[in-house]
């Protein structure tokens, strides 16, 4: 497989440096590179108690790239390794379930002390070495830096943005007040609240932390300047500036308002991470690119905004603070070498935070402009936050709205109703309305064609029934990836009656037979031709789902909406839909099932349904009638309740049970791939006795 992949990679920049373009011949634009995971890889991944639901991850971001995972063994040091992720699954990290069963206290206890000996106890690590218990800082609750919130509700109403200034010297923080036009020179810091850099409490921190804060900022302005007399005195970091108590709900969403504008005119960021903070970022563009990729930061929905927003970042690593432009520098020699995809892969991070847009972005603001996303901009922003998470799912749309510069007032009010409920999904289902409400009513609608195809449950709102419930949604890309494909089209939202999009697809017609014997099976065959030449397979995308029940649609002609024509992975993903309507020149449907339909090539199958059909015993049978590449689809949800539409526990519970189907896409099926299958059953199921017993 490595070699595979290594001649692949060789291959496809050979072609792209000699701009060979003939149709069919050339592959460095093939949406995978991957030869597939091996069960080699996997258990050696196991045996180092590799968090389960990142290599999950990390199998889908590298399509099946065995030399990605590979490269992971070269990292001695990272937050998705050790005793803690034990208990973790494909679908769920465990760490924080592990530390309260253990007794270890949360990392919100623990603040980072750059000086041990001065500040606090060193860190405490068990027999392999792995760091158990971080720096636990000294210093008493007395000398902790606290802001007053009603000091901070005061600046918030008053319409100024509160800022900060550290005097290492004197140990004295101050609160300022930033005054429109909001031209202060200021440094924002982005972290992750579990790594103990904030709190659910208060407004505070502790003189360590502060004082770590002030060498960080003479550091990047030497970085950035050659010395240290342009140091921006003045910060902003969450913890201190956005009032928690529930009294001043008010003023915490005027905060959250400001906060688009705030990080756009920072003059730069820098991003606090424990597990790259206690690493070296090592040599060339591959080990810190990784590391950044492997990093806590990167799975956070907040931390997406703050980078998108961010002008510039600095990643800091034990051995030096890395601006992301110099990193970014180096990659384009790296990866100029034909031997070596690493860089590509390291590079997952750069993708992640929108790296490819974020100058468009900012182009935009700087000339005075909102920003208009088009539909590539929006599928970006989709694949950067599906492999995210949330604490409280009511975030989610807030943390979206601000990327897109909308108004968030609506998405920053506090939810109505208790989380883990009916009622709370429903209310996190109302604020995506609203959001993809707004995107259609914009000049030109950026929603991508290519959502309808997306997995996971989907909104039950009437006209929104092809949206899914979430973006945070950690499923593998599918193939082709629909989201990646061009669009023939400008799509349009029409309420009450769905998406506008156009695709190709199929018509299907009953030839013979009993429809209702016939959709229900695993699987069916239909043929595009009366010479009977050209079989295509259709299944569903989920193997534990069958067809619906053929009664449910007895009286409306089915369709199948394809990605794009001709079908040209051994199988590609696709919508098997029902006819409720056609006028104006556009189908009116409703989704039944996410499907595999691919090309069939094998001679015997469709020998025998030939034969079957021209003795005139077909059984069960319907005929495909192609339609044009830009055919017009108004696409919704079923108008009866879907399988998929249920809560987010059973969906979990579900795609634990698929881990025996999970497989990288690849250009054909290998014994490397069933292993790859088998082994992750087994991990999994690992996994599940190790946190039963735990638990």
């Amino acid at each position: 497989m490595v070699l595979g992949e290594t001649l692949t990679r060789a291959l496809s920049l050979i072609q792209r440096r000699l701009r060979f373009r003939i149709e069919g011949w050339c592959g460095y634009d093939l949406p995978s590179q991957g030869w597939g995971c091996g069960r080699d890889i996997l258990q050696k991944l196991e045996d180092e108690q590799w968090c389960a639901k990142a290599i999950y991850m990390l199998q889908a971001q590298f399509r099946g790239n065995s030399v990605g995972l590979l490269y992971l063994f070269t990292l001695r040091q990272s937050s998705s390794k050790g005793p803690e992720h034990s208990a973790c699954t494909p679908t769920g990290c465990k760490e924080m379930d592990f530390r309260r069963v253990q007794g270890i206290p949360r990392r919100i206890d623990y603040h980072y002390c750059d000086d041990t000996s001065e500040f606090g106890s060193k860190p405490e690590h068990d027999k392999s070495g792995h760091v158990m218990r971080p720096p636990r800082c000294g210093v008493n609750n007395s000398s902790f830096y606290r802001i007053e919130s009603k000091r901070l509700a005061d600046v918030i109403d008053r319409g100024n943005i509160p800022l900060f200034q550290y005097d290492r010297g004197e140990q004295k923080l101050e609160l300022k007040e930033m005054r429109p036009p909001f031209n202060k020179v200021y440094a924002i810091f982005s972290h992750v609240w579990t790594d103990g850099f904030g709190s659910d409490s208060e407004n505070g921190l502790k003189p360590c932390v502060l004082h770590m804060f002030s060498k960080m900022l003479e550091t990047v302005t030497t970085l950035r300047f050659g010395n240290k007399s342009k140091v921006p005195e003045l910060f902003w970091i969450d913890t201190l500036s956005i009032p928690q108590e529930n009294c001043y709900a008010e003023q915490r969403r005027n905060a959250i308002r400001q906060m688009h504008n705030l990080y756009t005119r920072a003059q730069y960021t820098i991003v606090l991470d424990l597990s790259l903070m206690r690493a070296t970022a090592g040599i060339g563009y591959s080990s810190p690119a990784m590391k950044i990729t492997m990093s806590r930061w990167m799975t956070r929905m907040w931390t997406l905004q703050e980078a998108v927003l961010s002008k510039d970042l600095y990643f800091v690593f034990k051995d030096r603070i890395y601006p992301m432009s110099q990193l970014e520098s180096i990659f384009p020699d790296e990866d100029s070498e034909l031997h070596s995809c690493i860089p590509a892969l390291a590079r997952t991070y750069h993708a992640g935070i929108l790296g490819n847009i974020r100058s468009k972005i900012h182009a935009e603001f700087r000339r005075g402009e909102g920003w208009n996303p088009g539909p590539d901009d929006l599928a970006s922003i989709w694949k950067a936050a599906q492999w995210r998470t949330t604490t409280h799912p009511i975030h989610e749309t807030l943390a979206l709205a601000t990327i897109l510069g909308q108004d968030t007032d609506y998405f920053a009010s506090r939810a109505e109703t208790e989380e883990n409920t009916v009622e709370h999904q429903q209310e996190c289902d109302n604020r995506m309305v609203e959001l993809l409400s707004r995107l259609a009513a914009m000049s030109r609608c950026p929603i991508p064609p290519g959502m309808i195809f997306l997995p996971g449950p989907k909104l039950s709102q009437k006209g929104y029934g092809w949206a899914p419930r979430t973006w945070l949604s950690s499923y593998e890309i599918d193939s082709p990836d629909p989201l990646s494909l061009p669009s023939l089209g400008n799509t349009r939202l029409t309420i009450p009656k769905g998406l506008e999009v156009q695709f190709p697809g199929f018509q299907l017609h009953d030839l013979e037979g009993d429809r209702q014997k016939f959709y229900t099976r695993k699987k069916f065959y239909f043929s595009t031709e009366s010479t009977l030449l050209d079989w295509y397979c259709v299944e569903p995308a989920r193997h534990t789902e069958n067809f619906p029940e053929a009664q449910k649609f007895s009286e409306l002609p089915l369709a199948i909406i394809l990605c794009r024509v001709p079908v040209e992975e051994p199988k590609e993903i696709a919508l098997f839909v029902a006819i409720k309507d056609f006028h104006g020149g556009i189908y009116y449907v409703e989704t039944l099932n996410r499907i595999w339909i691919s090309r069939e090539k094998r001679s015997k199958i469709w020998q025998d349904w030939s034969e079957k059909y021209r003795e005139g015993h077909p059984e069960a049978m319907c005929a495909g009638e192609r339609l044009p590449l830009t055919t017009k689809w108004c696409v919704d949800g079923p108008s009866l309740p879907d399988p998929e539409i249920g809560d987010q526990v059973q969906e979990e519970a579900e795609a634990e049970e698929e881990v025996d189907n999970i497989k990288p896409v690849t250009r054909a099926k290998t014994m490397s791939d069933i292993l790859t299958g088998r082994n992750l059953k087994s991990w999994v199921s690992n996994r599940k006795s190790n946190r039963n017993k735990l638990l």
